[in-house]
This record gives structure tokens, C-alpha cells and sequence, in this order.
């Protein structure tokens, strides 16, 4: 079985699908190295380097926002009902 590429750019885009309607993401290392198939210390790595790079802000362990969110171009389910 081959394994999905991680990197920031797609720990971000995993953080980005996921992240709710107001750009919090509950999720840690050792969610992001389940999805890619990585050590957690490798997803921990990468959720540093989004901080660094000011993509994302660690609030408390477990829960993270997205520093630039923006307005979803479509309607969330919860906006939809």
C-alpha cells in the first residue's frame, strides 16, 4: 500500500477540511499521523513548522485555529438545515 505524502501543505489541507465553521480544528499529532501513515514526532514537526509559518495557533493541546480563515464559499450541513 502506498502512502499519502505529508508535508505542511497537506497537514494544512487536512487542517483546513477539517476545521469547522469558525476555523477551530480539534486535532493533534497523533491524529494527523494516523491519516498519513507517519510517526507522531513527523506530524508534530509539521503542525510546528504551520505554526511557524503563521497558518495555524496552537490554543491548547487538542485544538488549534486557522490564522487567515475565511468564509467558506459553500454552506456548511449547519447552514444548510
Amino acid at each position: 500500500m502506498r502512502k499519502k505524502y505529508f508535508g505542511w501543505e497537506q497537514a494544512f489541507g487536512s487542517v483546513w477540511d477539517d476545521a469547522d465553521r469558525d476555523g477551530l480544528w480539534n486535532g493533534d499529532a497523533a491524529g494527523l499521523a494516523r491519516e498519513f501513515g507517519v510517526s507522531e514526532d513527523a506530524a508534530y514537526s509539521v503542525l510546528d513548522e504551520l505554526c511557524d509559518r503563521r497558518l495555524i495557533e496552537k490554543l491548547y493541546p487538542g485544538k488549534y485555529i486557522i490564522s487567515k480563515w475565511r468564509e467558506r464559499d459553500e454552506p456548511g450541513k449547519e447552514e444548510l438545515e
